[in-house]
């Protein structure tokens, strides 16, 4: 059985611009990172990296031109907080959104957010502490 989701990656041809994307969007910081590779320990102690596929790796993994064919969800403490400290980051960066925060019926709050590498993040609020659905049931 599954324990957990431990960490994602995410192939980038410009590795430098979507991790300070990550950060100045998301407020985490690099716990390694260079051109080719950095990795985020979020605070649930899951990871996040996005590298650039060449050598070995290249066979497994490829940059594709249209990746939001998946998207990757997080939980942030205050959806419309974020929403609005996002769109200050406008001029800096080149991104999408689906609009501003919408409540759920199952209890969460969100917005899509296209990032400059094309990747779809799921934004949201949740009404647990923890930061995971809740069964409302």
């Amino acid at each position: 059985m599954i324990k957990a989701l431990s960490h994602l990656v995410i192939t980038s041809s410009n590795v430098t611009n979507i991790s300070n994307f990550f950060t100045d969007v998301f407020g985490v910081k690099a716990h390694f990172a260079n051109e080719d590779f950095a990795d985020f320990v979020l605070p649930d102690k899951s990871r996040i990296a996005f590298f650039r596929p060449v050598g070995k790796a290249a066979k497994f993994f490829e940059l594709v031109d249209n990746p939001a064919q998946v998207s990757y969800g997080v939980t942030v403490e205050n959806v419309d907080d974020f929403y609005q400290k996002l769109m200050a980051l406008r001029s800096q960066y080149q991104f999408e959104v689906s609009g501003e925060p919408k409540d759920h019926p199952w209890g969460e709050k969100s917005f899509l957010l296209m990032d400059p590498d094309g990747n779809r993040w799921e934004v949201t609020q949740s009404p647990s502490d923890d930061g995971h659905l809740i069964n409302i049931s």
